[in-house]
Formats: C-alpha cells, sequence, structure tokens
C-alpha cells in the first residue's frame, strides 16, 4: 500500500484531545505504517514544522506545497494517477487520525469488498437526524446497510466518510471528475462527494465494525477503543 499523508499548519479549529498534535499522530503514523511506502504532503507548514518532517522521514520522500485543504488532496490524488501503477492501493491519510496496530492490514481487506475502504467507523453513523445528528440518512440509530465478512472484521457498507480513505490507482482514474467537482475550494465537500459516488457510480465504501481508525476530534472518536492508549503504545 502507498501513503499519501498531508500535514499542514493551517487546519480547522476543532476540540481535541490532548495527545492529539501534528507532530504525536505522525510519530504515531510511522510506526503503525512502517511498513508501506510513505510520502508526505506538507501543505502551508512553517519552516519549523518542515524541519521536523526532515528529520522523522527522508527528505526526498516530503513535497512542500501552499495549497489549500482540498488542493491537496487534489494534489496527492494526480501523484497517484501520474507516478503509481493502476493496480497499486494507495491510502490519503490526514494529519489527525489515530490507528490501531492491525488498521493497515484491516484498511487493505475493506477494498476486497467495496471500492473505498476506511478505518473509521464514524459515530455521525449512529445519531439521529431528528435528534440533531449532522448526517440526513440516520434514523432509529443506524443507517440502513448491509454487513459483511471480510477475513478478519466485519463491514457496513456506509454513505460518506471523511477525506481519509483507500482505494486503487484505477478506480482514481475513473473518479476523478468527481473529486474535481467537490474539492474546487478550499474545503473539500466529502459528504457529497461521496453520495454522489456511491449513487451515480454505484461504488461501495466500506467501514470496519470496530473501528480500526478514529478522527482525533474529542466529540467524534470511534466508540470502544481507548485511543490514548493506542498513540502511546505504538
Amino acid at each position: 500500500m502507498k501513503i499519501l499523508y498531508r500535514i499542514s499548519d493551517s487546519g480547522y479549529v476543532k476540540t481535541k484531545p490532548y495527545y492529539v498534535t501534528p507532530r504525536n499522530v505522525f510519530l504515531h503514523f510511522l510506526k503503525v505504517f512502517n511498513c508501506h511506502e510513505i510520502y508526505v504532503i506538507a501543505d502551508n507548514v512553517s519552516d519549523e514544522t518542515y524541519d521536523f518532517l526532515c528529520n522523522n522521514i527522508n527528505k526526498n520522500q516530503i513535497i512542500r506545497t501552499n495549497l489549500s485543504n482540498a488542493g491537496a488532496f487534489m494534489f496527492a490524488v494526480n501523484i497517484a494517477i501520474n507516478h503509481f501503477e493502476d493496480n497499486d492501493i494507495v491510502y490519503f491519510a490526514e494529519d489527525d487520525y489515530i490507528y490501531k496496530k492491525n488498521a493497515p492490514t484491516i484498511i487493505e481487506e475493506g477494498l476486497t469488498v467495496a471500492e473505498y475502504s476506511s478505518g473509521y467507523d464514524h459515530p455521525d453513523k449512529y445519531i439521529n437526524h431528528s435528534d440533531g445528528g449532522p448526517n440526513p440518512f440516520i434514523s432509529y440509530g443506524g443507517e440502513a446497510t448491509r454487513v459483511v465478512l471480510t477475513k478478519t472484521s466485519h463491514w457496513k457498507y456506509t454513505n460518506s466518510c471523511c477525506m481519509t480513505f483507500a482505494t486503487t490507482v484505477k478506480v482514481l482514474k475513473e473518479d476523478i471528475d468527481i473529486y474535481k467537482k467537490y474539492c474546487s475550494s478550499t474545503h473539500p465537500n466529502d459528504f457529497h462527494m461521496f453520495l454522489e459516488l456511491i449513487g451515480t457510480k454505484n461504488r461501495k465504501l466500506a467501514s470496519p465494525i470496530p473501528s480500526v481508525s478514529t478522527h482525533g476530534e474529542t466529540v467524534m472518536l470511534a466508540k470502544f477503543v481507548d485511543w490514548e492508549k493506542e498513540i502511546n503504545q505504538s
């Protein structure tokens, strides 16, 4: 699996646990994904952050840019399309995710049952929209879906995820027009992007049950995992 990791000093203001910092997360990520080919897109980072990256990964694996959240994602997509093989698995990673040790294997495994794989079982999929949940398709405590089984995990098909996911270069080439449509401003519209991928291109997006990764936002930490323990012991 080839990794395109996006890090920025210009992130959105969100409440996060004390242990979710760009540097902690990056060092944790390197340990979890150490057997994979990692490239870092350092978008709008300070010289101090760039030096930190260079001290922890080969400088030849770092690309410094001055784009935006959406711009950095599209930059990563174009790297994959122009430099990787069609059957290569590519994982697009943001800089505020925590992982269980088996996350790389599980995330890859998800692509045996879907074109897109996320390691994150997002808590918003269990909050009714009528109760203030952000996802309009959630009712009766969940989304209408199907649960499937792979070699080492249960999965559910889900209607959206954030901009951290795995797919293949072949799928990237086929779906790039939809990425462009929803990444034309500074912030990607990931929710509607996946709705269109699923609704018009019949793509499947799978997330494992339980999670093997989590977004680092306090109110959206994936359930039933001690994420502080995971980041500290990896």
